[in-house]
């Protein structure tokens, strides 16, 4: 059983009389375990539909089955609560509190939850550890370079022990670099049983993935299993 099973899914956004389709019919699987990249320019729908299957936003039509769930039906309060259970999200613009210590930061979505202290802070730091970052446990967030910030929100997408990370454009935000060192990481916390899929309209990020799945005007255009991942410096 797929962890992900997209059935011709559509979505449509509607403001008045104007439809706007974005999604047409797509119909994917991604297993428990994947490094997959869903690649495409801008305005393909590859954001949109990391929204659906990372339950930010719903489909129109179609079907969605997480784990064997129908949650094509789901409300909005019940998306939000798989989002919380399930899903570790990491952003191009990092989203971390700036005047907030590294290991804070961290913790806040265990704050959420109401998570005991000395359980949150105890996962915070074996999160920290996982990404190369505890000795830097008690710095603020400003006070790191972009890469580290970007490893401080691998970490807190990893709290909680997701079934899934979702990456959107993790390196758009970074120099050379620190963009292949943070694509490493994820090929290492793949290697280590982390399920990831990640958004890109690089060709050389997509392909440090064992998948890419490539989408043009809401549909997928190429799915390819088996690629040599890529593991070395590449030229933005």
């Amino acid at each position: 059983m797929a962890l992900i099973d997209l059935q011709k899914i559509t979505k449509d956004y509607v403001n008045g009389d104007v439809v706007t389709s974005v999604l047409h019919g797509v119909s994917l699987e991604i297993e428990e375990g994947e490094f997959v990249a869903i690649m495409g320019p801008s305005g393909s729908g590859k954001s949109t539909l990391m929204h659906i299957i990372g339950f930010l936003d719903q489909l129109t039509t179609g079907k969605y089955l997480f784990a064997g769930k129908d949650v094509s039906k789901l409300s909005d309060d019940e998306l939000a609560q798989m989002r919380r259970k399930e899903v570790g999200f990491v952003f191009q613009f990092f989203n971390l509190l700036p005047r907030t210590t590294v290991l804070e930061n961290v913790t806040l979505p265990m704050v959420y939850e109401q998570t005991p202290i000395a359980e949150r802070e105890k996962e915070a730091r074996r999160a920290l550890e996982s990404v190369g970052l505890a000795h830097r446990l008690h710095h603020l967030s400003n006070q790191l370079s972009g890469g580290e910030r970007q490893r401080v929100a691998i970490a807190r997408a990893l709290v909680g022990n997701p079934s899934i990370i979702f990456a959107d454009e993790p390196t758009g935000n970074l120099d050379t670099k620190s963009g292949v060192e943070v694509l490493k990481l994820f090929q290492e916390l793949n290697k280590q049983g982390n399920t990831i899929v990640m958004i890109t309209h690089e060709r050389e990020a997509a392909e440090f993935a064992e998948r890419i799945i490539s989408i043009r005007d809401g549909d997928v255009v190429q799915d390819g299993n088996g690629h040599k991942r890529r593991t070395d410096f590449f030229d933005k």
